[in-house]
């Protein structure tokens, strides 16, 4: 039995599963990188940047608009709009090489970091497709009915994907 223990000691940190979206897992490690992506990053849908609805929700909801979008060709990114978003990314550091330093400490290459963002703009399309976000000289009234409708949006969007929640260690069936 000891040997077991010694094992399992040896395998390294378990990251915790929060949601599983169909078949996209959201760990906490997921929730720790995206304080440091969000900051970074400008998402042009506001929904994904709300700081009222916790990391871990708004990564659940990203993962069921990707789930929902799949390979939908109409709202696959090209290339050149993946690499512009990394380049804006990584144009936070006096030297791209820096950046891609810093996503290497969280796991990432360049080709993983990019596919991560291929994936997030493919969930932005569809959700800017679906409903379009409020213009930027929008009024407070025009954003918060567009919050407004993309909650109940989501919602929906949310009851289309098989959403499941791991049970915590301990906690009865």
């Amino acid at each position: 039995m000891w040997l077991l223990t010694i094992g399992l000691a040896k395998a390294g940190p378990v990251d915790r599963v929060l949601f599983v979206v169909g078949s996209r897992i959201v760990t906490q490690s997921d929730v720790v990188f995206e304080r440091f992506f969000d900051p970074l990053d400008a998402s042009p849908v506001p929904a994904f940047e709300d700081p009222a609805v916790p990391l871990a929700e708004r990564l659940r909801d990203v993962a069921a608009v990707r789930q929902l979008a799949g390979e939908t060709s109409v709202f696959r990114p090209d290339s050149a709009e993946v690499r512009a978003r990394a380049d804006a990314f990584l144009s936070h550091w006096a030297r791209g090489e820096d950046g891609l330093a810093a996503l290497r400490s969280w796991g990432f290459d360049e080709s993983a970091f990019l596919g991560f963002l291929y994936s997030r703009l493919v969930a932005e399309h569809f959700v800017i497709r679906s409903l379009p976000p409020p213009r930027a000289d929008a009024s407070e009234a025009e954003r918060e009915d567009w919050g407004r409708r993309y909650a109940g949006w989501m919602e929906e969007a949310r009851a289309r994907v098989d959403i499941r929640v791991p049970l915590a260690v301990g906690a009865a069936p």
